[in-house]
């Protein structure tokens, strides 16, 4: 993970716009998906705004374009997959309708996250750091659900609480082949930046869900902008919210850019913080003890754990002795 001081200030900048990008994409996904019932057709449709950003600002010459080839492509399919399918899942299960496990399920991504990295790698942090987790994951759950919510076990198999754990596990494992992706020598033969990584899973993941969008939800969802009182005004708004989704998805590959993929986990976490206080704002969504008490736990959480992880990294490795007894000459009997 890079730990250099001069990293610092570009971090907390781009943490800074992933989390208002985040929150405000949130307030604005809701807001569309109350009117807008159609998660998918409005998934494909945030994903290909993207590509309004970033193909103008290659063309013009702001940006440098990535150098592409089938090989690279290939090596995007399956995370691209990976995330528009975890984007789709996502959106679906905010508008099944705000319920208890969606919330706790996606506060656990730095759980799973650990999960996914033991799973595919065997590697896994010292329990000392991933103890840590504990706190954030509890807070931010304990923050997200209302006063009064009753305890139902039907709600694990509800549609809305299975598409979080499905969308929390896609991005997982899809972040963790994205970090494949950004190696010193793929960034410079093929130009990939973190900005033109995502841009390159942008193009990628809006083509693998234009067909399963189109056949599932676009008739039906084209006929219903149509019949709004002003559908021009409502297409601007799914495309603004698109471009939301876009920047605080290119600030989060500049942050996994700079992190290890369970860390990057743990800050996404910390973001429903931001998420909270932003329905507050803009949701009319009232600020309540519980919700100044569980942020307050999963900031906790994110200073222990960032702790925790540097005490780790200064630790020597164990040295392991391997000891082999061997019979003494003449001693041996068939």
């Amino acid at each position: 993970e890079k730990s250099s001081a001069a990293r610092v200030v570009p971090l907390v900048g781009f943490l800074s716009l992933w989390y208002a990008f985040n929150a405000a994409f949130n307030v604005q996904n809701k807001i569309i998906l109350n009117q807008f019932p159609y998660p998918w057709a409005a998934s494909w449709v945030q994903l290909a705004a993207g590509i309004l950003f970033f193909v103008p600002a290659w063309l013009s010459g702001l940006r440098s374009p990535p150098n592409v080839d089938k090989a690279l492509i290939l090596r995007f399919l399956p995370i691209a997959a990976l995330h528009c399918f975890g984007h789709g899942l996502q959106v679906s299960s905010m508008g099944a309708g705000s319920v208890f496990f969606t919330h706790v399920i996606k506060a656990t991504e730095p759980v799973i996250g650990m999960v996914v990295l033991l799973a595919f790698t065997g590697k896994i942090a010292p329990w000392s750091v991933n103890l840590c987790m504990a706190p954030i994951v509890g807070g931010v759950a304990y923050a997200a659900v209302k006063p009064g919510t009753v305890f139902d076990a039907s709600a694990l198999l509800g549609y809305a609480s299975l598409a979080a754990l499905g969308s929390t596990v896609a991005f997982s494992i899809a972040k963790l082949l994205a970090k494949t992706l950004m190696t010193g020598e793929t960034k410079e033969k093929h130009n990939l930046s973190p900005a033109n990584n995502y841009a390159v899973l942008t193009v990628c993941s809006t083509l693998v869900l234009l067909l399963p969008s189109a056949i599932g939800e676009g008739p039906a969802a084209i006929a219903a902008i149509k019949a709004m009182d002003a559908p021009g005004r409502f297409i601007r708004q799914l495309v603004s919210c698109g471009f939301l989704y876009y920047g605080y998805n290119e600030m989060g590959f500049r942050v996994l850019d700079l992190l290890s993929p369970v860390s990057a986990a743990v800050a996404n976490s910390l973001k429903r913080v931001a998420v909270l206080l932003a329905a507050v704002v803009f949701l009319g969504e009232k600020v309540s003890t519980r919700k100044i008490v569980g942020s307050s736990i999963a900031m906790s959480g994110v200073l222990l754990y960032s702790l925790a992880k540097t005490a780790a990294a200064k630790k020597p490795p164990r040295k392991v002795e391997l000891v082999v007894e061997a019979e003494e000459p003449g001693k041996w009997q068939p």
